[in-house]
């Protein structure tokens, strides 16, 4: 017979084992997550100059939304900045106009879902940045950038070092920030270099 001793050390052997087993399992699914997102965003930015682009974008957006509900909010603010490109490809003026406001209005969705997420702020406070007066999305651009400055102190670690310094120098260069802003921006850019 086993001691209660001998008990619990088999018991704690399996917890550790199978929290092991879940993390990896964890580790596994994130990394798959990453590089599809990695995909995407090539994708994107090649899409608004090369329109042959777009679809492969798109797939590959809707794919992470599908497989990977923890990044449903950055795939549709994704999705719905490729149907505002999309948009700027199109030939017709109206069919542009009528695929911009379908855009903002999936971004919105998007940013809604996650709104603590960096990488989703950035598509669309970009996005609506570009976006000529017309649409009146310059207020919801910077409100987007001030979000983003408030959340890399304490999220910058979890992105792509490369993206992060693409961010901060895109705030340093479009986003109306104060001396002192600008100053904690120029830090964390420093910060990322030396990583």
């Amino acid at each position: 017979m086993y001691s209660t001793r001998s008990l619990v050390l088999i018991c704690l052997f399996f917890s550790i084992a199978f929290s092991a087993e879940k993390t990896d399992s964890l580790q596994t699914e994130i990394t798959a997550a990453e590089k599809l997102v990695d995909l995407g965003r090539d994708l994107f930015y090649q899409s608004v100059e090369d329109k042959s682009k777009l679809d492969s974008a798109f797939a590959v957006f809707e794919q992470l939304k599908k497989d990977f509900p923890a990044y449903e909010g950055r795939a549709v603010t994704y999705i719905g900045a490729l149907t505002a490109i999309r948009g700027k490809h199109a030939f017709w003026p109206y069919s542009k106009f009528r695929l911009v406001l379908k855009g903002l209005a999936i971004m919105d969705e998007g940013t809604q879902k996650s709104p603590d997420d960096i990488e989703a702020l950035f598509v669309y406070g970009s996005t609506c940045y570009f976006m000529p007066f017309l649409f009146a999305r310059s207020d919801e651009a910077q409100t987007a950038f001030k979000r983003i400055l408030k959340l890399l102190p304490q999220k910058i670690q979890n992105y792509n070092p490369e993206l992060m310094n693409n961010v901060i120098e895109f705030l340093l260069q479009n986003a109306e920030l104060s001396p002192a802003e600008q100053e904690i921006l120029i830090k964390m850019k420093e910060k990322i270099i030396l990583r």
